[in-house]
């Protein structure tokens, strides 16, 4: 074994992985995750969404957090690619720090959508995977023509990263 020699130890990294069948076109899917009035639907009250390479994400939760990051890929009805972070600073996640990648495969009576959310250290990865759990069930059920019900995740917080620490 090599011993450290005084260099720090980096951090590790994990990722959110997850997939949902939807009962809705790709296309409809796709207009959810990138148009700003439909993504207030599901995900937070107030949102902008410059859907280009280089744009702006940002939503606010009902609790008054804000995160956000810049689209690096837009595949219409296909593939969206964004950074991702936080305005919280106590959540270590700077904005822009992360990256949430989603694909949408067609499937016989709708979508299977892929989230992958790289970057995230294992502790916060958890609590992302959460996060992304429900607002993809919330997803699911207004592309299904469905009322999502009230937000399970409306008044919590994201941990702070001093929280999450083994």
């Amino acid at each position: 074994m090599t011993p450290n020699l005084g260099r720090p130890r980096s951090r590790q990294l994990t990722l959110v992985d997850q997939r949902v069948r939807i009962a809705a076109s790709p296309a409809r899917v796709y207009a959810l995750l990138t148009d700003a009035t439909r993504f207030v639907q599901w995900m937070a009250p107030e949102a902008t969404i410059e859907a280009h390479p280089g744009g702006t994400i940002t939503w606010r939760h009902e609790n008054g957090d804000r995160c956000g990051g810049t689209f690096l890929e837009l595949v219409p009805d296909r593939r969206i690619v964004f950074t991702y972070g936080w305005e919280r600073e106590d959540v270590s996640i700077p904005v822009g720090s992360t990256t949430v990648e989603i694909t949408l495969y067609p499937t016989p009576g709708g979508t299977e959508l892929h989230l992958i959310h790289r970057g995230l250290s294992a502790p916060m990865s958890q609590a992302h995977a959460g996060g992304w759990r429900n607002y993809l069930r919330r997803l699911a059920d207004v592309a299904e023509g469905r009322d999502p019900g009230p937000d399970a995740l409306a008044r919590q917080r994201v941990p702070a990263a001093h929280d999450q620490r083994s």
